[in-house]
């Protein structure tokens, strides 16, 4: 963009381009929502910096940062109007007054000592970091203030819509009376449903712990095959007292004398002569011959 001149006596004067661009900016209409003149057409302010950023400064200085553009104007001489916003101000940059802008020039400060452009480059350094602290701060209130605003109308849609549901529920009731009993029954019921399936699920709970301890008692190792005989031994041994064992010894000694004796005397004897003992000789053998003592009475009763 071209810089605007201004024409005097003799020669022509050419603006400096930033202070150009600037007041081209400030006077199109169509960006008044973002920039515009100040009340007495001698400032102009910044009344959206985020659009003011993000479009403005890209489309006349090529590049989107605010604290530059300041550093620029603090350079030109411009100042700052008002604390609590964003106004700038120049002795030369007036509405309408364009043959005035060529006296806007870059600003030098003289002095004796030669440490003066340093203490002026700390100087802008330091008016650069109170900006950014002071633009933080404003985006930090701006986010707390539309956080409290979303929150300021959630709570009023909610206050508008209870008395609408109150009113929608005395108009049902008075259309339909039976509508609270049927209501209070219906509590009921689910309270009794909820109740139900609490022991439902006790019950439940309680069959499960039983299956799981009937898969635990059927889980357990079988018994070794040297114990399982051990006891297969002690069922099928009877257990006889001393006494009973004594008797039966006895009985056992008897019965070989008494066999001994009937085989001396009845071997080759016949049968007339012979005598047999009840529980010693088999039955065949008894219906053959007579017992005694019916054989001395010579069969007569045969």
């Amino acid at each position: 963009m071209e810089g605007i001149k201004s024409s005097s006596s003799d020669d022509q004067v050419h603006v400096v381009p930033f202070v150009a661009k600037t007041y081209s900016m400030v006077c199109e209409p169509r960006t008044d929502a973002i920039i515009r003149w100040g009340r007495d057409n001698n400032s102009f302010v910044v009344l959206d910096l985020p659009r003011f950023s993000q479009i403005l400064l890209p489309s006349y200085f090529k590049h989107n940062n605010f604290s530059s553009f300041i550093r620029q104007l603090n350079t030109y001489g411009f100042r700052k109007v008002d604390p609590g916003q964003w106004e700038f101000a120049h002795e030369f940059f007036l509405r309408g007054e364009t043959r005035l802008l060529p006296l806007i020039v870059r600003r030098r400060k003289k002095g004796c000592h030669g440490g003066k452009a340093e203490d002026y480059l700390e100087a802008e350094d330091g008016e650069e970091e109170t900006l950014f602290r002071e633009v933080a701060r404003l985006g930090r209130e701006q986010r707390a203030i539309r956080e409290e605003l979303d929150d300021m109308s959630k709570r009023l849609v909610a206050t508008e819509r209870r008395p609408q549901q109150m009113v929608s529920f005395l108009i049902k009731v008075a259309q339909d009376p039976e509508l609270l009993p049927r209501l209070v029954l219906s509590k009921k019921e689910q309270r009794k449903q909820q109740q139900k399936q609490q022991q439902q699920q006790q019950q439940v709970a309680g069959d499960e712990k039983r299956w799981l301890w009937a898969d635990n008692s059927s889980s357990l190792p079988p018994l070794p095959q040297s114990l399982l005989e051990f006891q297969s031994r002690e069922i099928m041994t009877p257990i006889i007292p001393q006494e009973a064992a004594a008797a039966a010894a006895a009985i056992s000694s008897d019965s070989e004398l008494i066999s001994s004796i009937t085989n001396e005397h009845h071997v080759g004897a016949p049968c007339s002569q012979r005598f047999f003992f009840p529980g010693f000789v088999d039955h065949e053998e008894a219906e053959e011959c007579v017992a005694y003592p019916f054989s001395l009475l010579g069969q007569i009763f045969f």
